[in-house]
């Protein structure tokens, strides 16, 4: 199979949610790449790109960008977003350089897989990240609302560091909150939108990803609803192991393997 067969199977097998949004397709290499294994990641750094080069994977499935540039950027956290078209600037900086001399240097090629993963079926961002969590059985409403053990809000932050490997996790709200009912995001979604949904389902607090904090951590703030960050890359990693594994078993006669491009938050 060559990559660009790739992005027409894909697209059968996993059709973007929001269609007139797709991000999805070949962000660096040639199309015409015959794919001889498939590394699987949640953000092609340079770490994965070594990684996979020292592998002989040369088709790298990841959910986020290669050159740090994202289609569309949504300034209000809601459904308006814009054009975002400094690409070129982008690619045209010494990381992205360095980046590119290996993809063009091992023949690389890099595929985002963001819109069409996301909401996938049982092996999707949300399911997995539940799962991951011991949440699969929990759920109380079809918005990715989960029940929890009654505790305080300090130690679910902390239950749930531990199981996305984390050292260390940010929370906003009373330590001491009890919480007995929580909404689940992953990635960057806009807190606004979190905020509503939490409350609309009666829930303490929300599990996010990353947010902004002139906005979003005052936002929730001042709704009175504790706020869970645990980060873009640790909040979709599972859903890309996931997503691993599902590639494994469509393609059996390839190599496919996970490359973690590792959580940067550290603690002191």
């Amino acid at each position: 199979m060559r990559a660009s067969e790739f992005h027409e199977w894909i697209a059968r097998e996993a059709p973007p949610h929001t269609p007139q949004d797709e991000v999805d397709g070949i962000m660096a290499g040639d199309p015409d790449t015959v794919i001889k294994g498939i590394a699987v990641t949640w953000l092609p750094n340079l770490h994965v790109l070594k990684k996979a080069a020292e592998s002989g994977l040369n088709f790298i499935v990841a959910h986020e960008p290669v050159f740090y540039y994202h289609p569309y950027f949504y300034p209000y956290g809601d459904d308006r977003h814009y054009p975002a078209l400094d690409l070129p600037e982008k690619q045209a900086t010494p990381a992205a350089q360095v980046k590119q001399r290996l993809i063009d240097e091992y023949g690389l090629v890099v595929y985002r897989l963001h819109d069409g993963w996301d909401q996938f079926p049982h092996y999707g961002m949300g399911h997995a990240l539940a799962r991951r969590l011991g949440w699969e059985d929990r759920k109380l409403a079809p918005e990715y609302i989960y029940g929890t053990d009654p505790k305080p809000l300090k130690l679910l932050a902390a239950e749930i560091a531990a199981k996305l490997g984390k050292t260390g996790i940010r929370y906003i709200g009373d330590p001491d909150l009890e919480v007995q009912r929580i909404s689940l995001d992953w990635g960057s979604p806009g807190a606004i939108d979190i905020v509503a949904r939490a409350q609309r389902n009666g829930c303490q607090a929300a599990l996010t990803g990353e947010c902004l904090e002139w906005r979003d951590v005052e936002y929730a703030r001042d709704s009175g609803l504790a706020l869970i960050t645990g980060g873009h890359c640790a909040t979709e990693t599972p859903g890309m192991e996931a997503c691993c594994d599902w590639m494994t078993a469509q393609f059996p006669d390839l190599p496919v393997s996970y490359i973690d491009s590792v959580d940067p938050d550290h603690f002191a």
